[in-house]
């Protein structure tokens, strides 16, 4: 549950860049939390070797209550036998701690240059906007971000009749950071791969192809999901002649072929619990 109280704190903390110029979308000043584009519209495409860069608009929340879109069930802190309610504590700061997952060559910067932000550290309700950009030169594929932070907040609670005041963030009160996932950089060239969509189980034609007897062809697909999949390539009159499960991780996926066929025409397929794609390979001598 804390993963929805902490949505809108991370990336906000990752994206912004001192070097750049970026400016937030002032339609936002009024809104309640929120990061756009969201990551169902997702970020830009990168190209290997061009220049890449995307911006986004951040709005954090004010207090927990709001970080937790509105759910205030999970907002108690109980102390020696009585019930605090915590959803008013303002979001006083967050940090990030690590960002985990970015193609390498591309940056995620912070913005040092208003002076109420300073090492990628931002206010609650606050409107900015952040920046990542650089090149990359990484191999086609997805590439899910992963950002560690950590969650400042303060307020008091009762005990023995008692008002305490507190001050804590999200590592002192649970012994660990929060990761956020959500966001995917494709890299993809059409001049080398077909596109695919990273949010579908997906297969990419096989490099080379046609491939030479005995030697490796390789084979990429894509999965929303950590699954296991079964991989199967069966001959022109759909006799089975290579099956394996491989064990799948979310985003692109490549398995190296090198078995030894005989020359013609194959068909490969990867298959999950929902479906199976399947495309043709050729092998010549």
């Amino acid at each position: 549950m804390m993963k929805k109280i902490l949505l809108a704190l991370t990336l906000i903390l990752g994206y912004t860049n001192a070097y750049s110029q970026c400016t937030a979308d002032q339609q936002y000043l009024n809104s309640t939390y929120g990061i756009w584009p969201d990551t169902i519209q997702g970020l830009p495409t990168a190209i290997p070797g061009n220049p890449y860069d995307a911006t986004l608009t951040v709005k954090t929340p004010a207090t927990l209550l709001e970080a937790n879109a509105g759910d205030s069930s999970i907002l108690y802190i109980d102390t020696l036998g009585t019930s605090t309610y915590v959803g008013g504590w303002p979001v006083d700061s967050m940090d990030l701690v690590d960002v985990i997952g970015l193609p390498t060559g591309l940056v995620l910067h912070c913005d040092e240059l208003d002076v109420n932000v300073n090492n990628c550290v931002l206010p609650g309700n606050y409107l900015t906007c952040a920046y990542l950009d650089g090149t990359t030169n990484d191999p086609i594929g997805v590439y899910p971000i992963e950002l560690v932070i950590n969650v400042y907040t303060h307020g008091s609670i009762t005990i023995f009749g008692i008002n305490v005041p507190v001050e804590t963030d999200l590592y002192s009160a649970l012994g660990n950071y929060e990761s956020i996932t959500g966001y995917n950089i494709v890299i993809s060239n059409t001049s080398s791969y077909e596109m695919f969509n990273s949010n579908e189980f997906s297969l990419l034609q096989n490099v080379p192809n046609p491939t030479k007897n005995n030697t490796t062809t390789t084979i990429k697909f894509n999965t929303p999901n950590s699954n296991m999949i079964k991989f199967q390539i069966t001959d022109m009159f759909g006799k089975v002649v290579y099956s394996e499960n491989v064990k799948s991780d979310i985003g692109l996926n490549t398995i190296e072929f090198n078995d030894k066929l005989s020359t013609g025409v194959y068909t490969y397929s990867v298959q999950n619990e929902e479906r199976i794609i399947s495309k043709r390979m050729i092998i010549s001598e």
